[in-house]
């Protein structure tokens, strides 16, 4: 079991650092305009992408009773992603350029053979298989820094290179995780199944949840290519995207904790609850110190390292932006937290509240504080929302438990 969780947490580490090495090679091969085009082109498909997850994973490995069947999931995902994609298709036509469309519809794949996939780890992880998960991914970040370099090279062309990443993560998808998970449990798609309906409303709150938390980021990269021009937009996306490790670790160390959770409560374990909890806070605390000391000492030898002098300039952003992505790792654990208590519509509703204070404030933001304002307007929301679920866990958690 320790072997298979080392292998869960490596895996996801690795394709992290794997999509964040693009983000170099992309400025290495070709230009910090051409970093700008694939910065929004991901994080504009990870927006949408949380139509395609539907944010099913957190109730789907904390569906202790097994409400729903593995079919059910599978099922459920592929109609989603199918919705996600003609959505992102329509959006992609006003994001300001028809280049910048092209690669946001190339990589979209990329993130949906992520949703797809993650119907499969949710099995996989109910199965106590987080092996199968950690080597999908280990293999998908191989696959795509190999055909992402092959394809500039031969290419020269970064939309054409992002296409080729999108046909070959696909396959990984079916010919890996499909076909391995498919080998213990027995799946069948079921389009027309009436009870993934039912499915979709329960989890429809904690989708709003994941879409407007990732429009954050998106709204607040378009706001400054609006106000400062790609070139700056595509060095502040170089800067963050390192960033995304710090958020991808962090989510290995919790993740494996969220069924253990769901088990507790079902059983009504309210100190076991409350152990569990303080535990992974406790060590996702030390993590993010951690994080901010290695930061302080070495991010302005990494950046250089990677980007050239060039970007020094540009250091000073560069704590701020982890900041963010740390409260990020607190907010997604806190989520799963609330998800496991079923608490999914204050969820959305504090999200939805977190986004519009963050669209009023962040153009004003940029214009006083300049590139920092797009990471400033962040923190402010992100830390109110973020007290607000410990606010909710606490009283959630004293009513949930003490239930006869």
């Amino acid at each position: 079991m320790k072997k298979d969780i080392a292998w869960n947490t490596f895996g996801n580490i690795f394709y992290g650092f794997c999509t964040w090495v693009i983000s170099i090679i992309v400025v290495r091969m070709g230009s910090f305009t051409d970093a700008g085009y694939l910065s929004l082109a991901m994080t504009t498909s990870s927006t949408y992408n949380a139509i395609a997850l539907f944010a099913m994973r957190n109730y789907q490995i904390t569906d202790a009773s097994h409400v729903y069947s593995d079919s059910q999931y599978v099922s459920s995902r592929v109609i989603s992603c199918l919705v996600a994609y003609a959505f992102l298709a329509v959006a992609a036509m006003f994001s300001g350029s028809v280049y910048q469309a092209v690669c946001i519809i190339a990589f979209m794949p990329v993130r949906l053979s992520e949703a797809y996939s993650d119907a499969f780890h949710g099995i996989d992880q109910m199965h106590d298989r987080y092996d199968l998960i950690g080597k999908s991914y280990f293999i998908r970040g191989i696959a795509i820094i190999a055909i992402f370099i092959i394809g500039m090279a031969v290419s020269h062309n970064l939309a054409v290179t992002l296409a080729v990443i999108s046909c070959l993560v696909f396959a990984i998808s079916v010919l890996w995780d499909q076909r391995l998970t498919s080998g213990f449990t027995s799946i069948k798609l079921r389009l027309r199944d009436s009870r993934i309906l039912t499915l979709y409303l329960n989890c429809l709150p904690l989708m709003l949840f994941q879409l407007f938390m990732n429009m954050q980021m998106m709204y607040a990269k378009t706001v400054l290519q609006n106000v400062m021009g790609v070139e700056k937009q595509g060095i502040y996306a170089s800067i963050t995207n390192p960033t995304y490790a710090v958020q991808v670790a962090g989510a290995a160390v919790f993740a494996p904790f969220l069924p253990i959770l769901a088990d507790r409560l079902k059983a009504r374990d309210a100190s076991g609850f409350r152990r569990t909890l303080l535990k992974v806070t406790g060590i996702l605390a030390a993590f993010a110190a951690f994080v901010l000391i290695m930061a302080s000492l070495l991010g302005r030898w990494v950046l250089g390292l990677f980007f050239g002098k060039e970007i020094l300039e540009y250091y000073y952003l560069f704590i701020p932006i982890v900041i963010v992505i740390i409260i990020n790792t607190f907010i997604y654990w806190f989520q799963g937290v609330l998800v496991a208590l079923r608490q999914n519509v204050a969820l959305a509703v504090g999200m939805i509240a977190d986004f519009v204070l963050f669209a009023v404030i962040v153009r004003e933001s940029i214009a006083h504080w300049g590139m920092n304002g797009a990471s400033f307007a962040q923190i402010i929301p992100l830390s109110v929302y973020m007290i607000f679920e410990i606010v909710v866990i606490w009283i959630a958690a004293g009513r949930t438990v003490s239930k006869p």
